[in-house]
């Protein structure tokens, strides 16, 4: 393996408290009496997708919404909250990026987000989009996670095979997502999911290493 793809945003950073939070403020300011609890929502991270989480949540309490307005106030919610909040890369993100790069093999953002989302998160980390070779979102697949869209986009656009790529991701949808693709699943849980939920997969870390796993061609001596 010698390419490195980060599967979400939740690599790169946790976030998932800010998306609970973003979450509940949208309900109060939507006059909805909902209200996730931190273990609720664990529980509704099993699968990935906000806008299908609020439509489930919705047809199970019997309630009527705009699932789609509701979603994209959540997602106006939580960039307004990331701009106030301190928020550092995870451990070990920065070093593989450094690794992959220093031996200039490619490296890519494969996450079925808002490019906005993406975006706004990599500002916020100080690392540059154009240190990625490919950065894929929700513009441009037509599934998210975890069918395997944005993975197949970024293997045929990076014209790599499935075997030589090591993809890590921080669900377990997206590490359905990962290895329905044929690539090989690292994961690294976020801080609300479980490691026993990931299956497949090539390991599982507290802590991003990935040293281990890639393997780089001999560069010929100048």
């Amino acid at each position: 393996m010698h390419t490195l793809f980060f599967g979400s945003i939740g690599t790169l950073a946790e976030t998932s408290r800010l998306q609970l939070e973003a979450y509940n403020e949208s309900f109060a300011q939507s006059g909805l009496d909902w209200h996730w609890s931190e273990t609720a929502y664990r529980t509704m991270l099993l699968s990935a997708g906000g806008y299908d989480r609020v439509l489930s949540y919705a047809q199970t309490r019997g309630d009527v919404v705009d699932a789609t307005e509701l979603h994209r106030l959540k997602s106006e919610i939580y960039r307004n909250l990331l701009r106030s909040v301190v928020v550092e890369p995870r451990p070990g993100v920065i070093e593989a990026i450094e690794y992959v790069k220093s031996n200039n093999n490619k490296l890519a953002l494969v996450t079925s987000t808002s490019q906005d989302n993406v975006r706004q998160l990599l500002d916020k980390l100080a690392i540059p989009e154009d240190v990625f070779e490919l950065v894929v979102h929700s513009g441009v697949i037509a599934r998210p996670k975890p069918h395997p869209d944005a993975y197949l986009y970024a293997l045929d656009q990076l014209n790599v095979s499935a075997r030589d790529v090591l993809s890590v991701e921080d669900n377990p949808d997206g590490a359905l997502a990962a290895t329905r693709s044929g690539t090989n699943c690292l994961a690294v849980p976020g801080s609300f999911h479980d490691a026993s939920n990931f299956l497949d997969v090539v390991a599982v870390q507290s802590t991003l290493n990935v040293g281990g796993f890639l393997k780089f061609p001999s560069r010929a001596a100048a």
